[in-house]
């Protein structure tokens, strides 16, 4: 079992979520941009609306029929949900978040980009990038080996 599945084993366990393993990967794929949001401590009003237009942009396009009648709003609320749980236990799960990620990336190299695309989007969503936001991303392109990815 990839690290992947016992992240997604674990997590949706324990946060009873009725994600599938696709959707569920999103937000994996996004807890770097959450790690720069939080680095100076506080999502700002710029970076909560980046957060919104995620939900809803990963509601839209990943919605499923179990999800019920409402299912793209009900999938973008479990996701604004879900990234408000992880924007405020950030140090619970940074760890396990992270080797998942770097596993995954062995087989999913095009999620590469995104990661550090979504990073960058975070730190710019509010007065450019400050120099903690530029450290985090610093500390999170050397922890999942992306030095190499160039925007």
């Amino acid at each position: 079992m990839s690290k992947i599945d016992k992240l997604f084993k674990e997590y949706t366990k324990e946060r009873f979520l009725k994600l599938n393993r696709e959707q569920f990967v999103y937000i994996v794929n996004l807890f770097p941009a959450f790690r720069v949001a939080m680095s100076d401590g506080i999502i700002d009003q710029e970076e909560w609306v980046t957060v919104k237009r995620l939900a809803k942009i990963l509601g839209d396009e990943f919605a499923s029929d179990d999800l019920g009648e409402e299912k793209e709003e009900n999938l973008m609320l479990i996701y604004r949900s879900e990234f408000r749980h992880l924007i405020k236990n950030l140090d619970k799960w940074q760890e396990k978040f992270l080797a998942a990620l770097k596993d995954y990336f062995s087989e999913n190299a095009t999620s590469r980009e995104f990661v550090v695309e979504t990073m960058y989007l975070f730190a710019s969503a509010s007065d450019g990038v400050s120099e903690e936001e530029n450290e985090v991303i610093e500390y999170l392109t050397k922890q999942l080996r992306l030095e190499d990815i160039v925007l």
